[in-house]
């Protein structure tokens, strides 16, 4: 045998045998378990009596008391009756003597005051001449608003309006929408532009454009702004046949 075999043999020999431990182990733990099984069996097959004691409940009977008799009546109390007022006694009115009537007779018309209403002769009113302006406003086809115009041609002959077309009424109220957005810038005196712009059938404005400059571009900016402003107008009079309307309106100072 060499001498490591050797060795291993001997250690083997000398380590604890942990065998006979473990089984006085096992065995002490199943003493104990079958210990505690019988006693509690026993204990089971005689169960412990308890002495019974009897209880009895005396109720107590509260004293009677009666509360004094008291009188809620409450003596009446006299009530005032109302003192009637002294009756007043009302003085008949007096009888006034009142003078009769006297008849007014109506005076008579004579035949001379009437002749002398015929005779006289009711003064008739003269016209007042006409002005330039209306004029002017009337044979252009179109009116003029504080330095709104839609008359006269431009430089390069364009008419204001068309000839065919005849509704005043419409050109009225176009120009007081477009017055009524129109802001003027100061400027010296006779400046003048001319914006053009064409009205479909529903009152929208199309091809807005500065026709002719006034030389201030403050100016020119508010006159095309005016009509962008107004946009849109109220639409084509129904009995007007074409779908839409060119305009040329003439802006000055």
């Amino acid at each position: 045998m060499d001498p490591v075999t050797r060795i291993l043999v001997e250690r083997e020999r000398s380590r604890p045998r942990l065998m006979p431990w473990i089984v006085v182990a096992v065995l002490l733990h199943a003493g104990a378990a079958a210990a505690t099984y019988l006693a509690g069996k026993r204990a089971a097959s005689n169960p412990i009596q308890l002495p019974s004691v009897s209880v009895r409940v005396v109720r107590q009977e509260a004293p009677s008391r009666r509360p004094p008799s008291r009188d809620t009546r409450r003596p009446s109390t006299p009530v005032p009756q109302p003192s009637k007022p002294p009756a007043t006694t009302v003085p008949k009115p007096s009888a006034v003597a009142t003078a009769p009537p006297v008849e007014v007779e109506a005076p008579k018309a004579t035949t001379d005051a009437m002749r002398s209403e015929d005779s006289k002769v009711t003064p008739v009113p003269t016209p007042a001449p006409s002005t330039a302006d209306d004029a002017g406003g009337a044979g252009g086809g179109g009116g003029a608003s504080r330095g709104l115009s839609v008359g006269g041609e431009s430089s390069a002959g364009d008419s204001g309006i068309p000839s065919d077309f005849h509704f005043t009424y419409y050109v009225d109220r176009m120009l007081a929408l477009i017055e009524s957005r129109w802001y003027k810038p100061v400027v010296p005196v006779a400046t003048r532009a001319r914006v053009g712009f064409v009205i479909l059938k529903d009152g929208r404005l199309e091809d807005i454009r500065l026709e002719e400059s006034s030389g201030v571009p403050s100016f020119d900016r508010a006159a095309l702004r005016a009509i962008y402003a107004a946009n849109p107008l109220p639409p084509l009079p129904p009995a007007y046949g074409k779908p839409s309307l060119t305009v040329h309106l003439s802006f000055s100072e």
